[in-house]
């Protein structure tokens, strides 16, 4: 019996087809499990679904609002009752609060704190979806607060355009079989078609999110295989939500009409674990073959960091000296065969450091990194004082920089190594 800790020196090359697929598959979970624990992702669902439903109404307000703009706020509502035809209490309640949000914003009554508050709920939940995905991929920076506005905004209010072109091509595809009813071939493909196309829809949305809100470089195909088992659990979650509250008898009975709101809640917080267990899985997928190395990036030992950190300068200023293309974390981990989340996290502390620069080279690309220093000036000192002087040294609650003390046993962690403790005499603060 193999322990796990053990899977990752196992050489595939001697193993069968069967086996390699087995021992990938294994890695996959192990990584996801690990990884999961490590990041307390469950914590974070919890804090998406504060955040969700403190922008629920500001969000739906905002798609009523485009949707009524362009005429088409009766197909945004007919989907929002459909998705709730069980409960028409709740979509009723729901259609309540959007249309006296509206209302009051339209009258003029809270257009400034509206404003301000659908912008802070916007951009607070954008964010902690954004933190907790940077989380799983061990991201330290997150989006600049302009991109987050630009981008997200976008986002929202391209929204109900979505939602208005996957509902009017299911209405296409219903009419369009209801006149041709003796077509067995065309009116049994539409029926399929109009019974897979919410879960080729929330597959779509999932591999989309899953590529683009962490704040690093996610290829495309790492994200398929875990968009299509969220979407496919994602929506047997919805089904079950959907169509067994009504059996919900007992809890109704505790709860009265306020029933919904837990139980939404609990969907909600289930919804989000499914979500980020699905990113965990496209982690687990991009970085199957480098894990062996992340797993143990936390216990480097300071000596092995300096070193991966001079090694990560060196690669840069002789790039910047050839004037190529300046280096992306991503690229700059190909070309030292290193981790990319470990060449972005050291890549950020040079940053701080003001060793390098991260520049965006063009608009919502990747961040290129260059020598904040002229390369003639920076040596292998330099560099280890950078590191040895990073963070604070002026900490009030021990002892006060340039003191007697604190200058001799700074001079003598620089020159006398060699020095017995107990023969120190160590000039003491008066």
């Amino acid at each position: 019996m193999i322990s796990l800790a053990h899977i990752w020196n196992i050489n595939e090359q001697n193993l069968s087809y069967p086996e390699r697929l087995g021992l990938g598959l294994l890695k996959r979970l192990v990584i996801t499990w690990e990884c999961m624990n490590k990041n307390h992702i469950m914590s974070y669902a919890s804090a998406l679904t504060y955040s969700s439903m403190l922008a629920a109404v500001p969000v739906l307000a905002i798609i009523f609002a485009i949707a009524r703009g362009f005429g088409f706020d009766t197909i945004i509502e007919s989907k929002l009752r459909s998705s709730l035809d069980r409960n028409p209490d709740i979509a009723d309640t729901i259609l309540y609060f959007v249309e006296s949000y509206l209302h009051h914003t339209k009258g003029g009554v809270f257009i400034g704190i509206g404003l301000i508050f659908l912008l802070y709920t916007l951009i607070s939940l954008t964010s902690n979806i954004e933190e907790a995905f940077n989380t799983i991929w061990y991201v330290k920076r997150s989006r600049t607060l302009s991109r987050k506005i630009t981008d997200y905004v976008s986002i929202f209010l391209l929204m109900p355009f979505v939602i208005v072109i996957t509902s009017g091509l299911s209405i296409f595809l219903a009419t369009f079989r209801t006149f041709l009813p003796e077509t067995q071939l065309l009116t049994g493909t539409m029926s399929f078609f109009l019974h897979v196309s919410p879960f080729i829809f929330a597959i779509l949305v999932f591999m989309l999110l899953f590529k683009l809100m962490p704040n690093t470089r996610v290829k495309l195909r790492h994200t398929l295989l875990p968009a299509v088992l969220t979407g496919t659990v994602f929506m047997a979650v919805e089904w079950v939500y959907v169509h067994y509250q009504f059996k919900l008898s007992a809890y109704n009975a505790i709860y009265g009409s306020f029933a919904a709101i837990p139980l939404f809640m609990l969907w909600l917080q289930i919804s989000w674990c499914i979500c980020l267990l699905g990113a965990q899985l496209s982690y687990a997928n991009q970085s199957l073959h480098t894990y062996t190395f992340e797993r143990v990036s936390d216990e480097l030992s300071r000596r092995y960091r300096d070193t991966l950190i001079l090694l990560l300068m060196s690669r840069i200023c002789k790039h910047f000296a050839s004037g190529l293309k300046p280096f992306t974390a991503h690229r700059l981990a190909v070309n030292t065969h290193l981790p990319d989340s470990l060449v972005g996290i050291l890549l950020g502390e040079l940053a701080d450091m003001q060793l390098l620069v991260e520049v965006p080279l063009e608009q919502g690309g990747e961040r290129h990194y260059l020598p904040a220093i002229d390369i003639h000036r920076i040596t292998v000192g330099m560099v280890i004082r950078r590191i040895d002087s990073h963070g604070m040294e002026n900490p009030s609650l021990v002892w006060q920089t340039g003191t007697p003390e604190w200058n001799f046993l700074r001079n003598l962690r620089n020159e006398g190594q060699d020095a017995l403790l107990i023969d120190l005499e160590v000039p003491h603060q008066g």
